[in-house]
């Protein structure tokens, strides 16, 4: 049975109910129902303010979520996006569905990643039909599924909602990110020839093969990566997760697979990215007989971020950071966002919430309280200016 006591701040005693909600990612250790007690609870706060709400489907048995606030520019349209989904709880050492309050920080999953952000959303909306007012523009709330496995929900929300803007909540501490990079996952696989390990010269170690070419792909493209620049995000990066190859010790290798995550910037696609890892492959197949190696399907792409530094939505942000606590910034990150497929559809967009990206998929995850209500009047400022 839990102890936690529920807060007296309306905003706060809402993400406490957020946070005892499980709402892991299906495709994580642990996930299982997703995001539905998510959306059930979406579904009442907004049905209780009279907004209109849908709930499209995603993926069998996952919806998005969508809750509509109609404006006095009705047809233009800011999206306040956040995600349902959490990442597991099987690493955490706090129990990870109740919301304490200790020393100014609510524990749990989610806490931080990123119901806070939802929650200041949610109130923000409130806070028009409470004092019987509509924002400049209408203002959509989109809780989207999936966005920690393979941003599946944001990719729909993109393609089916006619957006002006969007606002994505993330642990930004109340920064104004208006760039971050895009991910491309691919992998490569190198074919060996099977035999004994007694008699290696018969066979064509993949294994072997695989380090070799790993080599020359950093030789080849970490030069090439350090010659480009975005601003605030640095050159682009590759990294290699996984290595997969053999079958038992006393086999010669007859395949070896690497699961390749590259971290974009704006400036280049997705193809451009991949067919740099096809040229270098070529090279070397072309250097060595032996070799044959393959850059297989994507698995998983999204853009990068990079909105205009004078673009409204970022000067109209920074204008409603500066009046709340009294300062602005505005960055970029290395990581990815469901951003990016509002920006890939040409929205304007930045990232902007309560919490730390430190204390995500942590452990320990915490959210300071103090920036949950002043995320409140941020994005009610945003909202209230129809940037």
């Amino acid at each position: 049975m839990s102890d936690w006591e529920r807060s007296d701040d309306e905003v706060l005693a809402t993400l406490q109910d957020l946070v005892a909600i499980e709402s892991v990612n299906p495709g994580l250790p642990g996930g299982v129902r997703g995001e539905v007690g998510m959306v059930d609870y979406l579904q009442r706060f907004f049905t209780d303010l009279d907004l209109p709400c849908e709930t499209p489907e995603v993926l069998p048995g996952r919806s998005n979520f969508i809750a509509t606030l109609e404006g006095e520019n009705a047809d233009k349209v800011t999206v306040f996006e956040c995600h349902m989904d959490t990442a597991s709880v099987e690493v955490m050492t706090i129990p990870p569905y109740e919301p304490h309050i200790r020393d100014g920080l609510m524990y749990g999953r989610g806490s931080c990643d990123t119901k806070a952000g939802g929650v200041a959303m949610m109130h923000a909306m409130k806070r028009f039909v409470d004092a019987g007012r509509k924002p400049a523009n209408t203002v959509v709330y989109a809780g989207a599924v999936d966005e920690e496995y393979l941003m599946r929900g944001a990719a729909h929300l993109a393609a089916h909602l006619n957006a002006d803007a969007a606002v994505i909540a993330e642990p930004t501490d109340l920064e104004v990110i208006r760039a971050h990079k895009g991910v491309l996952r691919f992998t490569i696989a190198v074919k060996g020839v099977a035999a004994h390990s007694s008699k290696p010269y018969l066979g064509v170690n993949a294994i072997s093969k695989m380090a070799r070419l790993i080599c020359r792909l950093e030789e080849e493209l970490g030069p090439l990566y350090a010659g480009r620049d975005f601003e605030l995000l640095g050159s682009p990066t590759f990294s290699i997760g996984i290595i997969e190859g053999g079958m038992q010790v006393n086999f010669v290798p007859d395949l070896c697979r690497i699961a390749v995550d590259v971290r974009t910037i704006p400036g280049f696609t997705t193809d451009e990215f991949l067919q740099e890892f096809r040229d270098v492959v070529a090279r070397a197949e072309a250097d060595d007989d032996g070799l044959e190696a393959e850059v297989e399907a994507m698995t998983h792409a999204c853009a990068p971020l990079g909105t205009a530094a004078d673009a409204r939505l970022v000067q109209g942000a920074a204008a409603a950071c500066a009046e709340v606590i009294g300062s602005s910034v505005v960055s970029g990150v290395p990581y990815g966002t469901d951003a990016s497929f509002f920006a890939g559809s040409g929205v304007p967009s930045i990232v902007l919430g309560p919490g730390s990206i430190d204390q995500a998929h942590g452990a320990v995850e915490w959210v300071e309280c103090a920036q949950v209500p002043k995320a409140v009047d941020i994005y009610h400022r945003i909202m209230e200016a129809g940037v």
